[in-house]
């Protein structure tokens, strides 16, 4: 993924190699397509701007895919930045997110990360605000609305000064019996606008499977370790298919934050 953020260095790799294999073969590789859903659009002042992504939006990590059409043309983009912001009626709050650049395996798209801190419904509505300047010097300005559900991949604790780490889970996505590579992404909030990743850290983990009547086991692992940008990567070696919960605890500047809690299910192979 180029410079879009480290954490994505994995995915543009797999893209990258993907591309140069279509192109040995074939000079043409148009053939490769991305599988993505409909979000929502809007259109403004003629220019018709789409948000798609791989999945229904949830709580946790979310790639977002960003189309700009003109007369049914893919438009030449200069710049584009978006700021997403969830409505509370009383106050808003922005979350963490990487500003959209051009992707890779589709030029007609541009694409970011965006971890969303909860979910849409009574607490709030979220909408992404953008802002497009064109290669012709046009700027397109608006809001794309966006529904967010919950999900199990995303958790918050704080410490004793009340200062807020939020911990998503980001792979692996589907687990499953085996080996899996076992990544997390850790954001703080330093205002309601800027939501920063954190690489210096400590995370401490542990998985367990509870088998009833007082009795349970672990598994292997590697303890996740800082590779930059927010993002920690170890991995865990699932020995029994189930209902699995993993412990992670921070340690900041030797402070021992409360334990937090995933709890998800580990499907056969």
């Amino acid at each position: 993924m180029n410079k879009l953020f480290l954490y994505g260095q994995k995915l543009a790799v797999i893209t990258l190699v993907l591309v140069f294999a279509v192109s040995c073969s074939d000079d043409d590789n148009s053939d490769i397509s991305l599988e993505l859903q409909p979000i929502n659009s809007v259109t403004v002042d003629g220019y018709d701007i789409s948000l798609e992504s791989e999945r229904n939006l949830e709580t946790g990590y979310n790639t977002l895919y960003w189309k700009v059409q003109k007369d049914g043309k893919s438009v030449d983009i200069e710049s584009f930045t978006v700021n997403p912001m969830m409505d509370m009626m009383t106050m808003e709050h922005s979350t963490p997110v990487e500003q959209p650049v051009l992707n890779p395996v589709d030029n007609d798209y541009f694409y970011n990360m965006a971890v969303f801190i909860m979910p849409s419904g009574e607490m709030g509505t979220w909408s992404i605000a953008f802002d497009i300047v064109t290669k012709t010097e046009e700027t397109i300005s608006g809001n794309i609305s966006i529904e967010v559900g919950s999900s199990w991949r995303l958790t918050s604790v704080r410490d004793e000064n009340d200062n807020v780490y939020f911990i998503t889970w980001m792979t692996p996505e589907d687990p499953v019996m085996g080996n899996n590579e076992l990544s997390y992404l850790v954001h703080t909030r330093e205002t309601m606008l800027n939501f920063p990743a954190v690489s210096d850290v400590e995370l401490i983990i542990y998985p367990y499977m509870d088998m009833g009547g007082g009795h349970g086991h672990s598994t292997d692992f590697n303890e996740p370790v800082a590779k930059g940008n927010g993002m920690y990567e170890g991995s865990i070696n699932y020995s029994m298919s189930g209902v699995w919960t993993t412990s992670v605890k921070i340690v900041a500047e030797n402070d021992t934050l409360p334990e937090a809690m995933f709890e998800y299910s580990v499907k056969a192979k």
